[in-house]
């Protein structure tokens, strides 16, 4: 079995389909069948406790339907439903829950696996927006830990810029502009937040729109009112304003 698996449950009052379902999930080496329920008060009870990533779920059940055990469900994040059913009645109905995908009785062998592999995407992009979740924006207050990169959502992946690389921050709308040298990535989020996160010896808030590393800046000029343009050691040209001009006086003599 592989590394990280999939932990599926399957709910159905018959169990011949069960059986098929599990014959099938055998084959597969990253699935793992955690449990089994045969109607759907079982079925939301052991949901609730085991947090299965894919649930296998018959509709026509006793005491609740599998779209009902679905509805108490819905803030169930990490869990994702293939609905399996002999009926294509309620097929709106289950997509309306955010369902993976309807099965319907009986499926060729290829249908199982493709409707498999659609809860398998969608687990995979659960996690990786658990990953942004946890190394975007997130203060430990007992024990602080600066930041050491920062996390770019793009199409179908994230990329993890080090801040070893990253010369100043701008705001940008409900975006931060993260220049390096050469590169520009957005990210969502605002100055205010990830500046908690920075290692305030490594960069500096010189505007309430700009950070910048402290060891980028080459020198200041003076530009109007008490303010100053920060030059950095690229060429960028990034304004000071008085009211965070202490900020530097660590770095530099400002008048």
């Amino acid at each position: 079995m592989s590394e990280f698996y999939y932990k599926v449950f399957i709910v159905d009052d018959e169990p011949l389909a069960i059986d098929s379902i599990k014959i099938l999930l055998e084959k597969v080496e990253d699935c793992e069948i955690i449990g089994t329920a045969s109607n759907g008060k079982d079925a939301l009870s052991h949901i609730l406790t085991q947090s299965p990533h894919i649930v296998f779920m018959d509709i026509q059940m006793p005491h609740l339907l599998g779209t009902e055990v679905v509805e108490q469900l819905m803030g169930h994040a990490n869990t994702f439903f293939i609905f399996v059913t002999a009926f294509d009645d309620q097929a709106i109905k289950a997509f309306e829950l955010n369902a993976v995908d309807y099965l319907l009785k009986p499926y060729t062998d290829q249908r199982f696996y493709q409707s498999l592999n659609k809860a398998k995407a969608h687990c995979r992009s659960n996690a990786l927006n658990h990953i942004i979740d946890s190394t975007s924006f997130s203060t430990n207050v007992s024990n602080k830990q600066y930041r050491t990169e920062i996390a770019i959502k793009s199409v179908g992946k994230i990329e993890l810029v080090p801040l070893s690389e990253v010369i100043f921050l701008n705001a940008s709308g409900n975006y931060i502009e993260v220049n390096t040298n050469g590169e520009k990535f957005l990210k969502r989020g605002t100055i205010s937040q990830i500046e908690s996160e920075l290692d305030p010896e490594v960069f500096v808030r010189i505007h309430r729109s700009t950070i910048v590393k402290k060891s980028e800046i080459k020198e200041l000029q003076n530009y109007f009112n008490g303010e100053y343009m920060v030059i950095l050691k690229t060429g960028h040209q990034l304004k000071l304003s008085r009211s965070y001009k202490n900020a530097l006086k660590a770095i530099v003599a400002l008048d």
